[in-house]
């Protein structure tokens, strides 16, 4: 019994340290308690036969030294001095251990009270202080963004860009509802995955069972947003690891609840079959019964493991593509790219995809002709034109094939994609990029880059997106003082837009004839009526040099309604991607 007090705790720890796997988590947790347990007890029995009872134990192990008269031997004494001792310094060790939590929670809580109260404090103190220099880093990122560009743009009401955790006065706040599920499932298209995982037994051989898992990885920066989905749809669990954050669903009651929301709204991209081969096989390892065959189960859902994510090899989808524009602001907050070309300062938005993906870029295109408001003639334009246009990339080295979606026309991107975008709420980082490109959208649209000293702080703000937004990031990053920012915002504009499509110099009052952006109306002597896309065009169809259309249409001014007469043939320009009612310097 007396050695059992020594050799039990340590036991237990060997075994619990060493052979955790063998034993399990649950092994080690009883085989602790037990060890722990036991030995309280008998160091009672021993307090009370030795120290009341004044009866000393020695245990002897070996003889260590045995000389003659000489002896030295190995053996436990156990005395009223050392059992009252030892007991006492274990009662006051397991008080202390114990006072100790307690004081620890509560230094904690106070800690923890006392951080979220000054953090308040400095917002509401941001929130009532005019600009100064201490809040430009937060203004110039995107917070308060909107303020300025509802001078430009006509919306029904002023929006902010907040982050996901601060989001209880925003619509979506109060509404959840189907936007929110419908961005939901556009965002799990871009970032989401299924999988199924074998769960094997000891000896490496037979299943044990399957688990499955729905999983969104962001970077560290985008932890808001995860805890907002957490928040939004009752489930599953947020985790770091490492620079990432991991939103992930494993539980039955989880599981099903996701299956309901896509059911109610398809996924768009290939995932959608993952999903499907993801959600029969639950529905087979869950939906069991006792005359069910346990081989042909796990058969069954191996098969459908083996067809999905990077294993699948067919694509065809059993239904047609939906999309809606929260679908759309969910799928480019996850895959889509707000971005200027620093060679030729070309804004751009983006979105590029595994070749697989090619008919969902093609929706997609589709739905922003019919939605974002053009009228005829711009419809003849961009079908006409590669203004929206999609492009394959053949399979390199070290990449696979692709297919991009991209839109770099000013006109379009200011006058449509902005405004479109700028009447939702991002929840990503996403957000930020795209209140900077809003920036520049507007700078080059009103050509302030062709100012002395303007295009450096146009690359300036474009080193502030993306990648160098993120704060992992070790590259150094200059941010846009006030004077900067107030000099691109508030310099007048160089360009001036006509009528019929043409852009007229301020300063010279030339017309820029390379960025004329029109079609031409031809009403032919049997009254038919034929657009064409170029003066080119237009010169084929008349038969007259192009050049001899444009000289009359400049005699003319710059009266869309005002037709020139050639070879009994009607002419005018008429301008394309032209939405006045945007932006007052469209004249």
């Amino acid at each position: 019994m007396y050695l059992s007090i020594i050799i039990l705790p340590l036991l237990g720890s060997i075994v619990s340290g060493f052979f955790g796997r063998k034993v399990g988590v649950t092994g080690s947790r009883i085989l602790g308690c037990l060890s722990i347990i036991t030995t309280t007890i008998l160091a009672i029995i021993s307090f009370f036969e030795v120290g009341f009872n004044n009866n000393p134990i020695s245990i002897s192990l070996f003889k260590w030294l045995d000389s003659e008269s000489f002896n030295m031997v190995w053996n436990f004494q156990f005395d009223s001095l050392t059992v009252n001792s030892a007991s006492s310094s274990y009662i006051w060790w397991i008080i202390a251990v114990l006072v100790g939590i307690q004081l620890c929670k509560v230094v904690f809580l106070i800690i923890t009270y006392s951080f979220f109260y000054i953090i308040k404090q400095m917002f509401k103190l941001i929130k009532n202080t005019n600009f100064s220099s201490l809040q430009l880093n937060t203004y110039y990122r995107g917070l308060n963004i909107n303020r300025i560009l509802s001078k430009l743009y006509s919306t029904k009401q002023d929006k902010y860009y907040s982050p996901a955790a601060e989001r209880k006065d925003q619509p979506w706040a109060r509404e959840e509802d189907d936007n929110f599920l419908k961005w939901f499932v556009g965002f799990s298209d871009a970032e989401s995955s299924f999988t199924i995982y074998t769960l094997w037994k000891n000896d490496k051989v037979s299943i044990s069972k399957f688990s499955f898992m729905f999983k969104i990885a962001l970077h560290c920066d985008d932890a808001n947003i995860l805890k907002l989905i957490k928040e939004k749809l009752g489930i599953g669990n947020v985790r770091s690891y490492k620079n990432e954050y991991i939103f992930n669903v494993t539980d039955k009651k989880g599981i099903e609840k996701l299956i309901q929301i896509f059911d109610k709204y398809n996924l768009n991209t290939t995932k959608y079959l993952d999903y499907l081969a993801f959600k029969k096989a639950f529905n087979i390892y869950n939906n069991k019964d006792e005359n069910s065959k346990i081989d042909t189960i796990k058969n069954d859902i191996i098969k459908l493991k083996e067809s999905m994510n990077k294993k699948r090899v067919d694509f065809d989808r059993p239904n047609d593509i939906v999309i809606n524009k929260y679908w759309l602001l969910g799928f480019i907050e996850g895959d889509g790219s707000f971005f200027i070309r620093r060679d030729n300062l070309v804004p751009t938005i983006a979105i590029e995809l595994h070749a697989s993906q090619l008919p969902v870029l093609v929706k997609i295109k589709e739905f922003l002709e019919k939605n974002l408001g053009f009228d005829k003639y711009s419809m003849f334009k961009l079908r006409n034109s590669s203004i929206i246009s999609i492009t394959k990339s053949n399979s390199k080295e070290n990449s696979k094939a692709s297919v991009s979606l991209i839109i770099k026309n000013i006109r379009v991107l200011h006058n449509y994609l902005i405004p479109f975008f700028n009447e939702m709420e991002f929840l990503s980082k996403k957000g930020l990029d795209f209140a900077d490109f809003k920036f520049i959208c507007i700078a080059i649209y009103n050509g302030i880059h062709r100012i002395d000293g303007m295009k450096e702080i146009i690359l300036k703000l474009s080193y502030n997106m993306n990648n160098y937004r993120l704060s992992t990031n070790i590259k150094p990053v200059e941010i846009l003082s006030k004077e900067e920012l107030d000099k691109l915002i508030n310099i007048n504009p160089t360009i001036k837009y006509l009528f019929d499509g043409r852009q007229v110099d301020i300063l010279t009052n030339k017309v820029l004839h390379q960025q004329v952006s029109c079609v031409y109306e031809i009403y032919k002597p049997n009254n038919e009526i034929v657009l064409a896309n170029t003066l080119q065009e237009a010169g084929l169809i008349v038969n007259v040099y192009p050049e001899t259309i444009s000289k009359h249409l400049d005699s003319i001014g710059h009266n869309p309604e005002q037709f020139i007469e050639i070879k009994n043939n009607k002419i005018r320009r008429i301008a394309v991607f032209r939405r006045s009612a945007l932006n007052k310097n469209i004249m």
